[in-house]
């Protein structure tokens, strides 16, 4: 298999598992979920990724998942399988309890600039526009957004082309990339994060993950 293929198994293995999530959603705390992802990945006789994140209300980029009780608020969903030895990576956030309207509007604000990012990716761009022009679509927000646009995906989970501001690298056909803007915002009276990454065939300009990026409300 090439490694297209490899990753496009990988990512198809990850979808199916956050859509068992969803659809089951019973999950009390992170670590639960985080339990869940492990022993799916070894249903499916694959290996992680990279270590799972399950944070809720947590403004940490790479939350270690925690024996804490899920509360209402926004629960970010970091996995992805390792199939014969190649890499996918995906990041979806849910809402537990009802959403309101500020925090729909900036879910909505990241998923604009995740498809619009997705949009612009095509062989012989630089990586460094991809990036700030990311910046730009969040406003006033592009102050929460700490991490890269996006990186290259393979037999490692990170790898070139680096898709950050700095970053002179250039997309080519055989790249196979992640986009993934997010804001991580952290107060006195509140603290969550917001990240939606896809991994994404640069010759085809598609997405190799397909799970919905609708703001999907759960109940724990």
């Amino acid at each position: 298999m090439s490694k297209y293929q490899n990753i496009k198994k990988a990512c198809e293995i990850t979808d199916t598992i956050f859509n068992e999530i969803v659809d089951n959603f019973d999950f009390k705390t992170e670590k639960d979920i985080e339990s869940y992802i492990l022993k799916r990945f070894r249903d499916f006789k694959v290996k992680k990724a990279y270590p799972p994140i399950a944070a809720n209300n947590n403004s940490v980029i790479h939350a270690k998942p925690r024996n804490k009780k899920l509360k209402n608020g926004f629960l970010i969903l970091d996995f992805a399988a390792k199939y014969n030895g190649y890499c996918a990576d995906m990041t979806r956030t849910l809402h537990i309890g009802m959403a309101s309207a500020a925090e729909r509007k900036l879910y909505n604000l990241v998923r604009s600039c995740q498809q619009r990012s997705l949009a612009s990716v095509k062989t012989g761009i630089n990586c460094c526009d991809l990036d700030v022009n990311a910046r730009v679509m969040l406003g006033k927000y592009k102050r929460f957004f700490s991490h890269s646009l996006g990186h290259g995906i393979g037999r490692k989970i990170h790898m070139d082309p680096k898709i950050s501001p700095a970053s002179k690298d250039v997309l080519k056909k055989t790249d196979i990339i992640t986009i993934e803007p997010g804001i991580y915002i952290k107060e006195k009276k509140r603290e969550f994060g917001i990240r939606i990454e896809d991994t994404v065939d640069v010759a085809s300009r598609k997405p190799l993950t397909t799970a919905t990026k609708k703001l999907l409300e759960v109940v724990n």
